[in-house]
């Protein structure tokens, strides 16, 4: 499966860099929040678009926030509302479209050992007509959060493939493995 990646960003929670949000805004983020919206800010600084099509993909996604509503449950009885709708799956690209004012459709992905390929198949199918923000995110544990976004073109040459689960990008007529 051959396609056209415009640019691609690689991110770890250590190398984020959120100066594009008010500080009121990132005080609540989790690690997974701040690396995924950084990945994605990155990547759509080059979109033509920018009101755009996202897909987000993670294995675990919020599983920090789940441990601790169900600490909370179990101690309390109950559930603290803010922390039950950050610990949702597709919080943070719900934020992101908000904070970007995206109105273009937003899918969610998870897949157990297969999110990264399905979300990356998901992307490049729904960019038949127009660019598409991919970004897969997560960390099992909140310290390791790490991730990768691209903007997939249905314009330009095809310079990746997705072979046996693993991302490759010609460069110079050269494969190289991205992710």
């Amino acid at each position: 499966m051959e396609f056209c990646i415009k640019k691609y960003c690689i991110k770890s929670l250590s190398d984020v860099d959120l100066s594009f949000l008010a500080p009121m805004a990132r005080r609540k983020l989790s690690e997974l929040d701040k690396t995924a919206l950084c990945i994605m800010n990155e990547c759509l600084s080059c979109a033509e678009d920018k009101n755009i099509k996202i897909v987000f993909a993670s294995q675990y996604g919020e599983v920090g926030r789940l441990k601790k509503l169900v600490g909370q449950y179990s101690e309390e009885n109950e559930v603290s509302p803010a922390t039950f709708s950050a610990s949702v799956h597709n919080s943070v690209v719900g934020q992101f479209s908000l904070i970007n004012k995206i109105t273009k459709s937003y899918n969610s992905i998870s897949a157990q050992e297969y999110t990264f390929e399905a979300g990356l198949i998901e992307a490049i199918t729904s960019a038949r007509d127009e660019e598409v923000l991919f970004c897969f995110c997560d960390g099992v544990l909140t310290e390791n959060a790490c991730g990768f976004g691209c903007i997939i073109s249905p314009d330009g040459q095809k310079n990746a493939f997705l072979k046996e689960g693993r991302l490759y990008y010609m460069t110079g007529g050269v494969a190289k493995c991205i992710f």
